[in-house]
């Protein structure tokens, strides 16, 4: 009988089945004692899902996932805690002196900052918070143009009248839709967006490419929460390819960019200052019979565009959305920033308030900062991959 059964392979099918179960369970084993290892005494799950650790959780109901991250790290009295996500070992950080201390050390050996758990592949390798030392800070030194006074001066024209058009439009349809509370966040991102749009590529983007823009962006957003399928129809793919098609198009503004500085054009917004140095370093390369310099490819330059518009957009309207409630909290403050916005500008002038101007609103600035660091301590966290 049982020379019948192993002709007809039920043993060797027994065998395997054995084999693989057995093999399974050492790589459970493995892996809890790896996650175990290096989690310590912090605080996280006891037990991780072979694999994906605590992914499916964090697609499912991302709000309660950093939440839940969060409160663990701030309970711990360490400002951190761990996890594990798709085979890594993660550290969320939430204390902001801890997060400064890290990022002095993100490096291939030590930490790497993910941003993301599949940001690599949304993103590429290549991104701008993936680079390390000498490579990210000849990155950094490039893009130091994009920050000066007379920078910083145009992008506030550019702002206000994005800015103006949308409050105009926000007015008017509370006209129409009479008395009521608005909810303000998908009006602020639409607004931020454009801003961005504006102040990053000024005359390089059409508006059928703005409008893609919008498209493009949101196929982007609902893949970062999605599974990580990157097979075809999936929303992870989608995304992916959204992020090829978006930093196409930003290569090709740069490609512009640079011709219009290279013809002596006066900048118009960030990329033109961002390419005027670039030009003039290219062409020095040149003359010298040497080859161009790092990070001044156009499709380098539109893969950091991306990354610079994504980050505009997410930072600008959740910033902007704080401070708007926190005003609300505080009517007292509220009532002071308008006063001095009022003494050096009036919108029934039809002018945009100057660089100066906004310089002078010592308060307005004060209270800007309080915002943005009360959002920082209670919401931002430091989110990495722990090699060591």
């Amino acid at each position: 009988m049982a020379e019948l059964l192993r002709a007809a392979g039920f043993l060797d099918l027994s065998t395997a089945v054995s084999f693989l179960t057995a093999a399974l369970a050492l790589y459970f084993l493995v892996e809890q004692l790896f996650y175990h290892r290096k989690k310590g005494p912090l605080p996280g799950p006891p037990l991780v899902v072979p694999f994906f650790g605590s992914i499916v959780q964090m697609i499912r109901d991302p709000t309660r996932f950093w939440f839940v991250k969060a409160a663990e790290a701030r309970e711990s009295g360490l400002g951190l805690s761990a996890d594990f996500l798709s085979g890594r070992f993660v550290l969320f950080i939430r204390d902001l002196e801890l997060s400064h201390q890290v990022f002095a050390n993100v490096r291939p050996d030590a930490f790497h900052v993910l941003g993301h758990p599949f940001g690599k592949k949304l993103w590429g390798v290549h991104n701008l918070i993936y680079k390390f030392g000498e490579e990210h800070k000849e990155l950094r030194l490039r893009i130091a143009p994009n920050f000066t006074p007379r920078a910083l001066s145009t992008y506030a024209a550019l702002q206000q009248r994005v800015i103006l058009a949308h409050i105009r439009r926000w007015l008017d349809h509370s006209v129409v839709a009479g008395a009521g509370a608005t909810s303000l966040r998908v009006p602020c991102r639409d607004m931020n967006l454009e801003t961005s749009q504006t102040v990053f590529l000024g005359p390089y983007l059409t508006d059928k490419a703005r409008e893609s823009f919008g498209e493009e962006y949101n196929l982007f957003n609902t893949g970062i929460m999605a599974m990580p399928v990157d097979l075809p129809g999936s929303a992870f793919r989608r995304a992916r390819l959204a992020v090829e098609r978006l930093s196409h198009t930003l290569a090709e503004c740069a490609r512009e960019s640079k011709a219009r500085m290279r013809a002596g054009r006066k900048p118009e917004c960030l990329v033109d200052y961002w390419m005027q140095e670039i030009v003039r370093d290219v062409d020095e390369a040149a003359a010298a019979g040497q080859p161009s310099p790092a990070n001044t490819d156009d499709k380098d330059l539109g893969n950091f565009l991306f990354d610079f518009l994504f980050a505009a957009q997410d930072a600008s309207t959740s910033s902007l959305c704080w401070a708007v409630s926190t005003l609300e909290s505080h009517p007292n403050v509220l009532a002071r920033v308008r006063a001095e916005v009022a003494e050096v500008w009036s919108p029934e002038s039809g002018e945009l308030m100057t660089a100066e101007k906004i310089q002078e609103m010592q308060y307005t600035q004060a209270v800007a900062r309080e915002v943005a660091l009360w959002h920082v301590q209670e919401s931002e966290a430091l989110f990495l991959e722990a090699f060591f």
